[in-house]
């Protein structure tokens, strides 16, 4: 923290997987989410470049705290992590994402508050579910770094959704790796069955590339 304050902290630039950042997100977080009774999802939109330049280390980070905070904020439903292209060319992208939950959510004056160091939502939702202030004014940082800014929506009782908007470069991949990175699922004939109705649409749409 006292790195991002004095403004020491660089944001690096080096070739990941997209896919690799949010899986290992979400694998980190699936247990104790399903101790819960919660459902984790984990959703990148057919169109997101998954072979990217950027800084994966920093953007993990991001999106763990983020996901962490609304698990640990959700007692029932699902919290739902994405990526969605905003804008695209062949050599940048510029991807939203966010990280939407079925939590206990925010009044208009706590979400004001978030950003704050060390602002608590307050004192007896500190003392159910532990605080946030720090870490989210890390996350926001590392964002502004990266050229982006958390916006954030809340309804209290109905949940949170916590989003930004960071440009990466795309790598140049060839026809042969673009094939490997598809995956070998062609002509298959899938089954999609789950009883929750947003588990099944994120389900189908990550077998749309796969045809």
């Amino acid at each position: 923290f006292s790195k991002i304050e004095a403004g020491k902290l660089d944001i690096e630039s080096t070739e990941f997987r997209l896919d690799e950042v949010m899986n290992n997100v979400a694998g980190m977080l699936a247990g104790q989410a399903a101790k819960k009774g919660i459902e984790f999802l984990n959703s990148l939109a057919p169109d997101v470049p998954i072979a990217l330049i950027g800084d994966p280390l920093r953007l993990g980070q991001v999106l763990l705290n983020l996901s962490n905070n609304a698990v640990k904020f959700t007692d029932h439903g699902h919290v739902l992590l994405r990526a969605e292209t905003i804008h695209s060319d062949p050599s940048h992208c510029l991807i939203r994402f966010s990280v939407q939950d079925t939590g206990i959510g925010m009044t208009p004056e706590q979400v004001g508050k978030l950003f704050a160091a060390f602002t608590q939502a307050d004192a007896s939702t500190t003392r159910k579910y532990g605080g946030t202030g720090l870490g989210l004014t890390i996350s926001q940082r590392l964002v502004e770094l990266m050229g982006g800014s958390i916006t954030v929506s809340s309804s209290p009782g109905e949940g949170s959704q916590f989003s930004f908007a960071v440009e990466f470069e795309v790598q140049e991949v060839s026809l042969t790796e673009r094939m490997e990175l598809k995956g070998g699922l062609d002509g298959l004939r899938v089954l999609v069955v789950d009883d929750n109705a947003l588990a099944q649409e994120v389900l189908l749409e990550q077998l749309v590339p796969f045809g």
